[in-house]
């Protein structure tokens, strides 16, 4: 069996830091290598390009940079074989190149330097939107514990998260904590026609239900994995965005649309990619499965 491969993108700040030992507990966890990378560029025009001594000195120091990374993987779990790479280019699209095989693509948040480029920010949603793997975008508390919590609706996209979120419950031994959000406001009934309250109260628990038996079908590939399935009033980004305060991490699926894998990210992956405390693990799926804005 071919093993596992995970990527991490890194440029010499604390948030890449984080990403990188995040990325070695999860690879423990698979029994998978760690993949260091460094994308360097500077923001200049190509003809002024870094050549000759100042550019074997941005080598040089990016080399160290992934050499520091390097020994993060081992303090954090020794026995990851972990290989590392510096290349001259773009960080999105080196790690894009470097997680097309990998089962996992792990990005800090915020990380920006003026000769590095960044790992964060663009470079993060970039990559969460485009590539043909799972994403972990490293945020939030720097040590989370809790659940796995998994946004649920009806979408194809929702099914791969779950599925995602029940393996990562499995592997760091922890409960499953499914959320349907439910925005309940109707449009203002006709004239005269009574307020459609019960109506209201029946679709909210028709969506928990429904959404509880997709978990319940989801968790028969996990039976040692204990979960739950809450319906909550709101907004699915606001919710899960509270929730994630007691998460470990939160799982939600890419809800991309268009003929070109990940073109776009839904609202709600965009909202946690933002405000979640905790990291964000975006499932993925094939571009004709879900088409609908998450």
């Amino acid at each position: 069996m071919t093993q596992e491969r995970i990527v991490v993108g890194v440029d010499g700040t604390p948030a890449s830091a984080a990403a990188v030992r995040w990325a070695a507990a999860a690879a423990a966890r698979r029994r998978a290598t760690v993949d260091i990378l460094l994308a360097y560029h500077w923001r200049v025009p190509a003809l002024l390009a870094p050549r000759g001594d100042l550019a074997d000195t941005a080598r040089e120091l990016a080399e160290l940079v992934v050499a520091d990374g390097a020994r993060d993987v081992a303090v954090v779990a020794p026995d990851v074989e972990v290989r590392t790479e510096a290349v001259y280019g773009h960080p999105a699209e080196a790690l894009l190149r470097a997680g097309a095989d990998a089962a996992l693509l792990v990005v800090g948040t915020r990380g920006r330097t003026q000769a590095v480029g960044a790992v964060a920010g663009s470079v993060s949603q970039q990559v969460a939107a485009h590539a043909r793997c799972p994403v972990a975008v490293v945020r939030g508390r720097p040590d989370p514990s809790g659940g796995v919590l998994v946004g649920v609706d009806d979408s194809a996209s929702a099914g791969a998260a779950l599925r995602l979120g029940f393996a990562e419950a499995q592997r760091w031994g922890d409960d499953l904590i499914a959320v349907r959000a439910i925005e309940t406001p109707l449009s203002p009934p006709a004239l005269g026609s009574p307020p459609l309250l019960h109506d209201t109260a029946e679709a909210t628990r028709a969506l928990a239900e429904a959404a509880t038996a997709r978990v319940a079908a989801a968790a028969e590939e996990f039976p040692g994995v204990r979960w739950e399935c809450h319906g909550v009033a709101g907004e699915a980004g606001d919710v899960l965005s509270d929730r994630s305060a007691r998460a470990r991490l939160v799982v939600v699926g890419s809800r991309g649309r268009g003929g070109f894998t990940g073109l776009l990210l839904g609202s709600v992956s965009l909202r946690l990619l933002h405000r979640a405390e905790c990291p964000v693990l975006i499932a993925r799926t094939e571009p004709d499965e879900d088409a609908e804005p998450g």
